[in-house]
């Protein structure tokens, strides 16, 4: 792409939000605070992250990409979690749906096996990570600045890839990740991502992911996802420990009790997340080269480091009176 296509680009997805948020503001579309909400306000606009998937479609109407299999799943989770956005879709239609996307997906990029145990392993952990990345959308910027940060390293690891789809994707996604940073990464938000923009979003970085896997032949990629997948499954574990219910709202994630506990600006720690996150994304970028071995050495010490890191600063922020009522 030239620079006056980005600029083109920018101005095209630029009036594409401020016209969502319009509309959005004309049928009162506006974010409810639940259970793991941390704001109070009732009058931001709520499925802004929607501007990524018409970033997709302006991409398959404007140029060849050829991958029908992503954009149906694409399609597919966006749409229910629109709906849910706006009226709400019970969790099973929602899991079904999901499951029928990422389906589609590992046929998309030839992770589908044969064997059903397989298959259904890959379907179930697809399902989890694009539901993780909607678990850490909760502060203004979180999304906006990971998902950036994410999509660069991605974009940058597949820049010589000729061959592949990809590269067509990233600076699609990328110009619209900026224009919704524009929006959401501010003290008072405009619109937040909703689910539509994060599960969407987080389809989009599995699809990407899974695309550079089978290229480099290596797992390790799936650490440009360390910090976010600690927070998440960490917190699941606290939560089933505790014999909580993991499906309904709450503020146990570790980001929420940083602001809710410490009252740390919500960018502040989004930008946080990013920057431990970058640093981890550039140890991938070094270890791409090396054996097997170390790699999974690589794997094993940051896994260790940030679990130690969560439970530490969980136990530093939190009585013992708190915990109980946690």
């Amino acid at each position: 792409m030239t620079l006056t296509n980005y600029g083109l680009l920018t101005i095209l997805l630029l009036g594409l939000e401020l016209l969502y948020i319009r509309l959005a503001r004309h049928f009162r579309l506006f974010d409810v605070p639940n259970g793991r909400s941390l704001h109070q306000t009732t009058r931001t606009v709520r499925g802004g992250g929607i501007i990524v998937y018409l970033a997709v479609l302006t991409m398959v109407l404007s140029v060849p990409f050829n991958q029908p299999w992503f954009f149906g799943g694409l399609t597919v989770v966006v749409l229910i979690s629109f709906g849910d956005d706006v009226a709400g879709i019970p969790v099973r239609f929602r899991f079904f749906a999901q499951s029928i996307a990422i389906s589609m997906l590992l046929i998309q990029t030839h992770t589908s096996s044969t064997d059903w145990w397989l298959f259904l392993g890959l379907l179930v952990l697809g399902v989890a990570i694009i539901n993780a990345y909607n678990f850490m959308d909760g502060i203004n910027g979180m999304t906006a600045f990971y998902s950036l940060l994410t999509i660069g390293t991605l974009w940058y690891l597949q820049r010589d890839e000729m061959d592949s789809r990809s590269p067509i994707l990233y600076p699609f996604v990328f110009v619209a990740l900026l224009v919704f940073s524009f929006f959401n990464a501010r003290p008072k938000a405009i619109c937040f991502a909703g689910d539509v923009g994060s599960i969407g979003i987080g389809f989009i970085m599995l699809y990407n992911l899974l695309t550079v896997i089978n290229e480099q032949h290596t797992y390790l990629p799936l650490l440009l996802l360390a910090v976010y997948g600690a927070d998440s499954l960490l917190t699941i574990v606290y939560r089933i420990h505790r014999r909580q219910n993991i499906f309904r709202a709450h503020q146990s994630h570790l980001y929420q009790l940083l602001i809710s506990q410490r009252g740390w600006p919500h960018l502040g720690v989004a930008a946080g997340y990013a920057f431990m996150q970058a640093g981890i994304n550039g140890l991938v970028l070094r270890a791409l080269d090396w054996s097997a071995v170390h790699q999974f050495m690589l794997a094993v010490l940051i896994s260790g480091f940030l679990s130690i890191c969560y439970v530490i600063t969980r136990k530093k922020i939190i009585s013992p009176q708190k915990e109980a009522i946690l």
